[in-house]
């Protein structure tokens, strides 16, 4: 982990008033950096908010009168405020307690030589939509590359110049490949309004990529019959109902899944405690568990706490999957998971007419292979030639570097592995090439 990281925008956790007319409005960011897992200041973000008033080796006590007793505080402290406020902050300096004031400044825009960056937004269930856009310099009508991220609580506004980001590599090649990128934030996260976004359900937060992909294809500089989506993980699995509602010219799911959620559960859950070294006797009784709980709590719609009560020999799962809130599962609201365990995707697969590019990494635990070779399978089924699967070597659930499963549990964060790109852009191009 890097010793420094970046408070640079907030973390959009409250849901705000619906406001359907004119432009979304920039939120504001401090432009702090911090050491890692502390509220110590390590340096200041140029043109941020903090910039002439906080040094290196300042500790933050409190903001906007919220006390800051831990870093994970800073979100809720930061979402409600708007670009132009001045808000108090406290902070020790050289063993004295100093009050300053600070005006907040817009997160800062990216800019770029190689390509246009436009900030604009989409209207879904009547909340405005943060979408980032790249298009190239000169006139025309370009392809799009469309990225679908996956589950979790993160922004993908971010400089594709920058030392990282949420899908960086993926979007900046083709930022710079003549192509027009779409970002698109889920509700509540970076400048959108809607959430919070562990409130939104699978159906909500699907409606945003629908609508943005829709608005995408309007633009004047976009050839509307050459779009490329981009589902990664549950992205992948968003997909198929994207796409059996506005076809695409080509779909790239990767690391996703195809059989039942609670199916893939059980499996999920056996492989991982597997790696984790569990013996064969914990793991059956794991499968054996998740069998009887995910089906009642999804599917037929239990509380936790019936399922408890009906079955007390699995209590202790359901402590772990939902003592902290009986309302969600891995942090997403129950309607989230079971909106998604209620979808027949093979049903939305059979609605697919694209092109299709299916990609797995070799050491990926968290999807299995077998599904992706399901995936095309049945899309030539339906359309003979229309679906490639790659196996992407030495890669794992996000195409980081990895040589086995046991070297992705235990080192998470390497190096990408680029070869997932040489071959998406293999692909592209030939399926542009064949008009």
């Amino acid at each position: 982990m890097s010793l420094i990281t970046a408070l640079i925008a907030p973390l959009a956790l409250t849901s705000s008033a619906p406001i359907q007319s004119g432009e979304l409005p920039r939120k504001p960011a401090l432009g702090i950096q911090f050491q890692a897992g502390t509220l110590i200041v390590a340096g200041t973000v140029p043109g941020g908010s903090a910039e002439k008033d906080l040094k290196p080796g300042d500790i933050l006590l409190s903001l906007n009168n919220v006390t800051l007793e831990n870093p994970q505080l800073l979100g809720s402290a930061i979402a409600p405020l708007k670009t132009g406020e001045k808000i108090p902050v406290v902070l020790q300096r050289d063993g004295k307690v100093v009050n300053l004031t600070l005006t907040l400044k817009e997160r800062l825009r990216e800019t770029s030589p190689d390509y246009d960056v436009i900030y604009s937004h989409v209207v879904s269930n009547g909340n405005r939509i943060r979408t980032i856009i790249t298009k190239p310099k000169k006139a025309g009508k370009f392809p799009v590359f469309f990225m679908m991220q996956g589950l979790g609580q993160f922004s993908m506004d971010y400089a594709l110049s920058g030392p990282s980001g949420p899908y960086k590599e993926f979007v900046q090649h083709f930022a710079k490949q003549d192509f027009v990128t779409i970002r698109v934030e889920k509700p509540g996260m970076g400048d959108a309004e809607g959430g919070p976004y562990p409130e939104t359900d699978f159906f909500t937060e699907g409606d945003v990529y629908l609508q943005a992909l829709r608005d995408i294809k309007t633009k004047p500089y976009v050839n509307p019959d050459r779009v490329f989506l981009f589902g990664h993980s549950m992205g992948g699995t968003f997909g198929p109902w994207v796409v059996s509602q506005e076809p695409v010219y080509g779909f790239i799911p990767a690391s996703t899944l195809y059989k039942t959620w609670t199916e893939y559960w059980v499996e999920n859950v056996r492989r991982q405690q597997a790696l984790a070294g569990a013996s064969p006797q914990e793991q059956d009784a794991g499968a054996r568990a998740d069998a009887v709980i995910q089906p009642l709590v999804l599917l037929h719609n239990w509380t936790p706490a019936r399922v408890a009560e009906e079955f007390p020999v699995y209590k202790p799962y359901i402590d772990e999957y939902f003592g902290q809130d009986p309302t969600k599962m891995m942090g997403r609201t129950l309607g989230f998971w079971r909106q998604l365990a209620g979808l027949n995707l093979p049903e939305l697969w059979s609605k697919v007419n694209a092109r299709t590019l299916v990609l797995w990494g070799q050491w990926d635990y968290v999807s299995t292979e077998a599904d992706h070779m399901m995936i095309r399978d049945q899309l030539n089924a339906q359309k003979p030639g229309s679906a490639t699967y790659v196996r992407i070597d030495d890669a794992f659930h996000g195409f980081t570097k990895a040589t086995s499963y046991e070297n992705a549990r235990a080192v998470p964060s390497q190096p990408f592995n680029f070869k997932v790109i040489e071959v998406m852009d293999e692909w592209i191009k030939k399926q542009l090439a064949e008009n």
